[in-house]
């Protein structure tokens, strides 16, 4: 198959391309495909609200009166604004946990305000900084579900590390034998995928009667929290957030790095359930921002009016002066957005 291509060009040059692979699942089929549907990819942070799944299943989060930001961010890739860190120190608190004990390691915030304000009064970041600490305070909380220590909640053997890898094996049919992780780079396991199965994953997320009946309340919980709280799931000028905000209740968007997104699309009157997953080759997100706008236009999800989705629809560069030097342009097979409105006859 084709794959999807987003090439750029600066003036009239071109100056690089980034292919992707790309499925898009409509209830129960494969409505569109370019390159490899069932490429075996890592999720990376795509896989953060599947392994958030377990803790809201347990009902923890209600049990602790976390909110809409709080639930939010135990799924999210964080800025490390002073509000996300803020909110990770909260649940902390509720939870007894201690910042302490956190295994994922620093780096600098994401946010260029917080990044600033650390540096002005000569601070480290910690690890609450680190976009992944929601995770692993939600890992933290969950280690009490298992009578299990704290220390080395980040081993594939660990008990919240086997609950989240046996539940992607129960809903993907791959037996959890056969999921041999990867390590991210927060130190959490990271299990690979087929492309299709992670969208799968995600259009049940978004649809939770598609899922076993003691997993719906806590997924349909998470939906509604990234929902409520898109700031939380990412921040800033970030595409997960963007994305959320133009069309409250119908997506749960979740990027992953190295080029991965992943979208549940809930059912309505007006549309289908639907599931994608992108894998960008060489891990450029400026790919999937740039194109899937343009593919859920086509597909009648969005209608290229969304403001906060601006930006990404707009494919002009601009250099540090302000000045147009460039454009991105995305192009993939016509048949492939027909075939996902229902206008083809399905692959």
């Amino acid at each position: 198959m084709s794959s999807t291509v987003t090439r750029v060009f600066r003036g009239d040059r071109l100056e690089s391309v980034h292919r992707a692979h790309v499925v898009v699942l409509e209830e129960g089929r494969l409505a569109g495909a370019e390159g490899d549907p069932d490429a075996v990819v890592y999720p990376r942070s795509a896989l953060k609200p599947l392994q958030a799944l377990p803790l809201f299943v347990s009902g923890d989060p209600a049990r602790l009166g976390l909110d809409d930001n709080q639930c939010a961010i135990l799924c999210a890739s964080h800025s490390g604004d002073a509000g996300h860190v803020d909110c990770v120190r909260t649940i902390q608190r509720a939870a007894g946990v201690l910042e302490s004990a956190l295994e994922c390691g620093p780096h600098q915030p994401f946010d260029t305000e917080e990044a600033q304000r650390l540096i002005a009064v000569g601070e480290s970041p910690l690890p609450i900084h680190n976009n992944c600490s929601g995770k692993h305070t939600g890992f933290l909380i969950s280690c009490a579900r298992h009578d299990a220590p704290h220390s080395g909640y980040l081993d594939p053997e660990h008990p919240v590390q086997l609950e989240v890898c046996d539940l992607l094996g129960r809903l993907t049919d791959i037996a959890s034998t056969d999921l041999e992780p990867g390590i991210d780079g927060c130190g959490a396991p990271n299990w690979p995928l087929p492309l299709s199965k992670l969208a799968a994953l995600f259009r049940d997320l978004a649809n939770p009667e598609r899922l076993p009946a003691e997993l719906r309340d806590g997924a349909g919980r998470i939906f509604e929290a990234v929902n409520a709280a898109p700031h939380f799931l990412a921040g800033h000028d970030r595409f997960d957030t963007a994305l959320l905000r133009a069309t409250p209740g119908a997506f749960l968007g979740k990027c992953g790095a190295e080029g991965v997104f992943a979208l549940g699309v809930r059912a309505s009157a007006k549309r289908p359930a639907f599931g994608i997953a992108i894998k960008v080759e060489d891990g450029a997100k400026r790919c999937y921002e740039h194109f899937l706008p343009h593919l859920l236009a086509d597909i009648g999800l969005l209608d290229r009016t969304e403001p906060t989705l601006a930006p990404f629809f707009d494919g002009r560069i601009r250099n540090t002066q302000g000045r147009v030097i460039g454009h991105l342009e995305s192009i993939w097979d016509p048949a492939f957005a027909d075939n996902a409105t229902g206008k083809g006859d399905g692959l």
